[in-house]
Order: structure tokens, then C-alpha cells, then sequence
């Protein structure tokens, strides 16, 4: 018998936008509650719960929803989200009170086109780049083999004490402003968890920064007086 995991891999989804499998999950979600295994019912509790119909989105890892017109595959398990989240079913009607799927994509699409024309960067950006930059350089200063992009983003850059660092938008909107400005480099590479799925990576550009290299750890000490080797001629010389 296949495993459950061979079966996912089989599933084609090439053909799938992002609203599509957004309401397979849906489905699949409400189809949870008739569940009759005993190890699930504490966790439809949260996944299902009575009188609801859960709302799914697909999002990108700056936590955004992806776009309407996108492919399904365009969604990656290693950097993006699913955000669920439910609405009250009307007890009158058959289904939930909200609009259809279709209204709220064209609404949806609209809102982002009006965001992605505004200008969002705030005025203090340079500021933020450069602390963003600042932390950077002290996370590769911890010894790691490499610095994941999400980790940094949203483990290490939240424990910074900046006045922007709080909200993952925030975060993210400095970083990309980063990486556009060049200071910050990214790169791919190899997951062995999830090889379809590399690990974004990134590093400080310390030229374009204006960050120096890091010192050499050891400074040799100048010391006065005559050399050690001299020294130790002179004490051979007295026997």
C-alpha cells in the first residue's frame, strides 16, 4: 500500500490557481467534521469547529496572500504560510455569511495593486536598513554555517531592540529594501529535508554597507626591550 507521502507526490496540481486550492483545503477542512477517529477529535476542535466554515488563504513569506491569477505551485511549504481562520455559518442558510470566493478575489486583488502602487517605505528607512545591516553582521559574527532568511527575519531580527522590528511587515519591508539596495546578498542552498525546496540564505555585503571586514581575532603585542630569542642567547651565554 502507498504511503501517504507517495500519494501527495502523484497529485498534480500544475493546473490549480491559488484560489482553487484554497478552496480544496476549504472543503477538506469542512469535510474534517464528520471524522469518526477518536484521535482527531480533540484537534477538529480547533480545525473544525461547529457553526464555522473556515476561510483559507495562501500567503507568501512576507505574509501577504498570494496572488489571485498565480498557480497553486507557486506555493512553497519551506517559505510561505496558510493562514486559516473561521466565519460564523448563518443558521438560516446554507452556507456562511460572506462573500463569494470570487467577490472577495477581485477585492482582494485590487486592494494589493493599490498597495504595490503606494510608496511604503517610511522616512526613517536609511536608519533601518542600516541597524538591519548592523544585526546582520553580528548574527554572522555567532558562528553559524550559514544565516537562513527566515530565521533571521523572524527569530533573530525580533530580539533586536529597534522601534520597527515588532510586526513581520515591517521586518520584511526593510529587508527587501536591503536586498534591493544590495547590502544585502541572498542565495540558495541544498535542503536535505526538503530537497524541492532550498533554503534562502543571505549574507551582509560589507563593501556596498560600509561595514568593515572583521578584525583578525589575535593582534600580535609589541614588547619593549630585547627580543626573546635574544634573551635567551644572552642566559646560555653565563654557562
Amino acid at each position: 500500500m502507498k504511503s501517504n507521502r507517495a500519494v501527495q507526490s502523484s497529485v498534480d496540481i500544475s493546473n490549480l490557481t491559488v484560489p482553487d486550492a484554497e478552496e480544496i483545503i476549504e472543503e477538506a477542512l469542512s469535510e474534517l467534521a464528520f471524522s469518526q477517529d477518536p484521535g482527531l477529535v480533540r484537534a477538529l476542535r480547533f480545525l473544525a469547529p461547529p457553526g464555522y466554515q473556515a476561510i483559507v488563504e495562501l500567503c507568501g513569506e512576507n505574509g501577504r496572500s498570494k496572488r489571485r491569477n498565480a498557480s497553486a505551485e507557486s506555493w512553497s511549504p519551506e517559505e510561505d504560510e496558510v493562514r486559516i481562520y473561521f466565519e460564523r455559518l448563518d443558521e438560516n442558510a446554507a452556507g456562511p455569511v460572506r462573500q463569494s470566493r470570487a467577490s472577495r478575489a477581485s477585492l482582494e486583488q485590487s486592494i494589493e495593486d493599490e498597495v504595490e502602487d503606494e510608496p511604503a517605505l517610511p522616512a526613517d528607512v536609511d536608519a533601518r536598513v542600516k541597524e538591519l545591516c548592523a544585526a546582520l553582521a553580528e548574527a554572522e559574527r555567532g558562528g553559524h554555517a550559514f544565516i537562513a532568511l527566515k530565521w533571521f527575519r523572524d527569530s533573530f531580527l525580533p530580539r533586536k531592540a529597534f522601534r520597527w522590528n515588532q510586526h513581520p511587515e515591517s521586518r520584511q519591508a526593510v529587508l527587501a529594501e536591503a536586498i534591493q539596495r544590495g547590502v544585502v546578498l541572498t542565495s540558495k542552498i541544498a535542503n536535505p529535508k526538503t530537497p524541492a525546496y532550498p533554503t534562502t540564505t543571505i549574507r551582509l555585503n560589507r563593501a556596498e554597507a560600509g561595514v568593515p571586514e572583521e578584525a583578525q581575532r589575535f593582534h600580535p603585542v609589541v614588547v619593549q626591550g630585547e627580543s626573546i630569542s635574544e634573551a635567551i642567547q644572552e642566559e646560555r651565554g653565563k654557562f
